[in-house]
């Protein structure tokens, strides 16, 4: 199973089989993975783990569902589906996800903001809150937005499209004035096909009827809360191995994800 080093250093990286992953708990600093990016880029869309199997090792989270079916976020140990079709629905415990990773959120580091963040000054208020040059990060942002930009995808059926196909038929909303919670990961270059490598942010609206993946933000007030990850658990399917980093272009990527 081929890694970067560098990874190793900065995160512990374990590949685990669907029996060992079910059977290991859930820790603070600890995330558990459904699949990889690598696989889900290659239109790997049908996953062996259940949402239940998912939340028994973490509380907050994201990914997507079988068949690539809407962005899927997690708070407080509640999963929910953005449609589509803007619909927000909450996800059976039985459905299965090729793709998602959560973690148990404890008591983070945090900041409150009152001045209004765009943006760009609301990532960099982020990565302000990792100490020293640790980059791997859960983070949760509760509060008022001036604006969400958020997107999501339709379900797809076989045979799959590569993701950097779907991507065009991704769907776009942008939102004001809206009271959300926005949760998500930051990973450092090294975990390139592994995980999305910088900042991964679903939202999910506080009254529930908005949901997506978040392309940007502006932050009128509130609060962020970083908490640093040291292993991340990857549940490998039958026949698949970690990537290797370097095979990926971190900007190619990342204009996939974010299908701009």
């Amino acid at each position: 199973m081929p890694h970067d080093p560098a990874l190793v250093r900065s995160l512990r990286l374990i590949g685990e089989s669907h029996d060992s992953i079910t059977n290991l708990g859930s820790a603070e600093h600890v995330a558990v993975q459904e699949s990889t990016l690598a696989a889900l880029l290659d239109g790997q869309y049908d996953g062996e783990l259940t949402i239940d199997e998912l939340l028994a090792h973490g509380d907050h989270g994201l990914g997507t569902l079988n068949g690539l079916d809407g962005e899927l976020v997690i708070v407080d140990g509640e999963a929910w589906r953005a449609g589509a079709d803007g619909s927000v629905t909450r996800v059976s415990g039985s459905s299965l996800t090729p793709f998602a990773v959560v973690t148990r959120f404890g008591e983070a580091d945090g900041s409150i903001v009152s001045e209004g963040l765009l943006n760009d000054n609301l990532l960099k208020r982020i990565d302000a809150l990792l100490p020293g040059q640790s980059g791997n990060a859960v983070i949760r942002i509760d509060g008022n937005f001036d604006r969400i930009h958020a997107r999501s995808v339709p379900r797809q059926t076989p045979p799959y499209r590569a993701l950097a196909e779907v991507a065009n038929d991704m769907v776009e909303w942008t939102w004001h004035d809206l009271k959300a919670t926005v949760v998500g990961f930051r990973f450092e270059t090294a975990a390139a096909g592994v995980e999305v490598v910088g900042h991964h942010l679903h939202v999910l609206s506080a009254d529930r009827k908005r949901a997506g993946h978040v392309l940007g933000c502006d932050l009128r007030s509130g609060s962020i809360k970083v908490e640093l990850i040291n292993e991340l658990h990857v549940e490998l399917p039958s026949g698949l191995e970690l990537p290797d980093p370097k095979r990926f272009d971190g900007d190619e990527v990342v204009r996939i994800i974010e299908s701009e």
